[in-house]
């Protein structure tokens, strides 16, 4: 959710339809916001029914949270949505379309990104759309009161709606990068209908079960939509340990996230960090535009999902028997990936999207560790509060930036505000330093307290005698302030 959709809910007082996921990550975005009507905006959300109520709503949800997850706990010890049979086929009957359509993934692993495994794909699939799902089981008021078989019915549900969000998202991801890769340029009317085009055969292979079309992915698309989804993962989970201190999906993004980590180190290590700040990954080269694509898709995939709320069908299953609505998703998404494609064509026109960038970036965090569970990090926890605030600062920027869609001269002046934002923080003089050899210093006050003696080799040069004094006088002064400092 950005700040303008955030305002648009107060202003409309649509924010009390909301879920309570979406209202704790309203007043988020409201109150890190620095728009002058943000302020405002709280101001009304905490003075409304709903808002002087909140706090009730927390508890309440911490006791629904506890007996679901007993209820889910248990479900997962009995239920195996995804077991196979002998002939290696599903099964449930309602996982056989999207384990058709990861079927006929064709994996193009390029050599710039770490090879995906194509017998690992659905799994990981999986492991990830459970994520996904177990945010909506964990936070839905009646799961625990419910017949095991309904419970049953609704976890297949949510894993399969996620699974299939996903594979959509794959596949428009993949059009805006094979897009990005031939021209930079503004679109022209022959490319946007070239994009719908190709959108909307697609999406129709996608849901046919009959269908053979083989669907080519690349590693760098795989790895990079995947990291965008855990990185919503745990930015909800974020949000329900603030609000009710509970941790298991928090333990849940850990423990998928360690797996990944163990097969595409160098490219988690690059997003990861930034899972606050995926609106502004796009400056992150090759992988950061990737990432920003799949998340920016994703959310107009989830928005207008004609399926979502039906407890019995799945989103592939639902296309299929009302075709008439995959026309209005489709529009969606085109819509989405072409906007994507408008914002990271200018940032690359710019300099800004570079793999240049996205090397200092990883080593900056491979060096720092951004990340919690990053066991190879040099320098564990030194500068955290640094980065994060930088990122913040631009995170912020680049939210102003893309509401700041027109008129062509406005948006040039933004993006190059943006420009020096980055170029001249402390963050991006580090990046310019290379970190590999850079000193860092500790945000603990007694990393400034040690003394370097500087020794002035004279030695080896010539010196004059007057010269020679001198710098003996300022040697010894030095020493002797240096001494009486630490007396006191």
């Amino acid at each position: 959710m950005d700040i303008k959709k955030a305002l648009e809910l107060i202003e409309s007082g649509r924010f009390e339809e909301l879920d309570i996921d979406d209202i704790w990550e309203l007043i988020n975005v409201l109150s890190s916001s620095s728009e002058p009507q943000a302020f405002q905006a709280l101001v009304k959300l905490q003075n409304s029914k709903l808002g002087q109520s909140l706090p009730q709503i927390n508890m309440q949800m911490q006791y629904i949270m506890e007996q679901n997850i007993q209820a889910l706990n248990k479900l997962e010890k009995n239920f195996d949505l995804f077991a196979l049979d002998k002939q290696g086929l599903p099964k449930n009957a309602e996982v056989l379309p999207i384990f058709n359509f990861f079927n006929h993934v064709e994996v193009n692993n390029k050599n710039d990104v770490e090879a995906v495994k194509p017998e690992k794909l659905f799994e990981q699939a999986v492991s990830i759309a459970k994520l996904t799902a177990k945010k909506d089981i964990l936070l839905n008021k009646n799961f625990s009161r419910q017949q095991p078989e309904e419970q049953q019915k609704n976890y297949a549900n949510s894993v399969l709606m996620a699974m299939e969000e996903t594979a959509f998202v794959l596949i428009s991801n993949q059009i805006l990068e094979d897009t990005l890769a031939q021209k930079h340029t503004p679109l022209s009317k022959v490319d946007r209908n070239e994009i719908s085009s190709k959108a909307e055969k697609s999406f129709a292979e996608v849901i046919s079960p009959k269908s053979k079309t083989r669907f080519q992915l690349t590693n760098s698309n795989i790895i990079s939509t995947f990291a965008a989804e855990i990185n919503r993962a745990e930015n909800k989970a974020a949000l329900i340990e603030k609000y009710t201190s509970n941790k298991k999906l928090h333990d849940e993004v850990i423990k998928i996230d360690s797996s990944l980590q163990s097969e595409y180190p160098e490219t988690m290590q690059l997003l990861r960090p930034l899972a606050q700040y995926q609106k502004m990954s796009f400056i992150a080269g090759k992988r950061g535009r990737n990432m920003f694509g799949a998340d920016y898709i994703a959310q107009a995939v989830h928005d207008n999902n004609p399926a979502k709320g039906q407890k019995d069908v799945s989103l592939f299953a639902f296309l299929k028997k009302q075709p008439a609505k995959i026309k209005s998703f489709s529009k969606n998404i085109v819509r989405s990936i072409k906007k994507a494609y408008t914002i990271m064509a200018e940032a690359i026109s710019l300099n800004l999207s570079v793999e240049k960038i996205a090397d200092a970036l990883r080593d900056i965090f491979s060096f720092f560790s951004s990340h919690k569970n990053d066991k190879n990090a040099k320098y564990k926890g030194l500068g955290n509060k640094t980065i994060e605030g930088n990122l913040d600062i631009m995170s912020a920027k680049a939210s102003q930036l893309l509401l700041k869609r027109a008129p062509i001269d406005k948006r040039v002046i933004a993006w190059k505000d943006f420009r020096n934002t980055l170029y001249n923080s402390q963050l991006g003089r580090t990046m310019a330093l290379n970190p590999q050899r850079a000193e860092l210093v500790s945000e603990n006050d007694d990393g400034y307290k040690k003394i370097t003696p500087i020794v002035l080799d004279v030695k080896k040069k010539k010196t004059k005698p007057l010269l020679k004094r001198t710098l003996n006088l300022i040697s010894n002064a030095l020493l002797q302030k240096n001494n009486s400092t630490y007396k006191h």
